[in-house]
């Protein structure tokens, strides 16, 4: 994966629009479904996925944001990790989840409720 996770952001990651963006792209995408989030249990049907759908909150810290990327869009071969580019998701899409899993591990549970409430 790191000899292909060559792609940049085209922004700041840090933005909080841009992270407040991922929060939500990242809930109604499905990604709790499998990872959780802030206040939010994984799925009971995750629990068969094998390997198991890791927590983001400790790979957050070890994946660069190219890698990130690079397997959100690309998916994992023999996993439950599905290619976000395969459907279609715009890579700025992408980005903005990208920046909220470098964010999730100081994210607390009211800000993801806030940031994912439906309008």
């Amino acid at each position: 994966m790191a000899q292909h996770a060559k792609d940049s952001p085209p922004a700041s990651l840090d933005n909080p629009a841009t992270v407040q963006a991922g929060a939500r792209a990242f809930s109604e995408r499905g990604c709790v479904n499998c990872h959780g989030g802030p206040g939010v249990n994984w799925a009971k049907f995750s629990e068969g996925l094998r390997p198991d759908p890791p927590d983001l909150k400790e790979l957050a810290d070890q994946l660069s944001p190219a890698q990130l990327f690079w397997v959100i869009k690309h998916g994992i071969n023999m996993t439950g990790m599905p290619s976000f580019g395969l459907i279609e998701v715009p890579d700025q899409e992408i980005w903005t989840i990208v920046a909220f899993v470098k964010k999730l591990p100081s994210v607390s549970d009211a800000d993801f409720k806030a940031w994912t409430a439906k309008p």
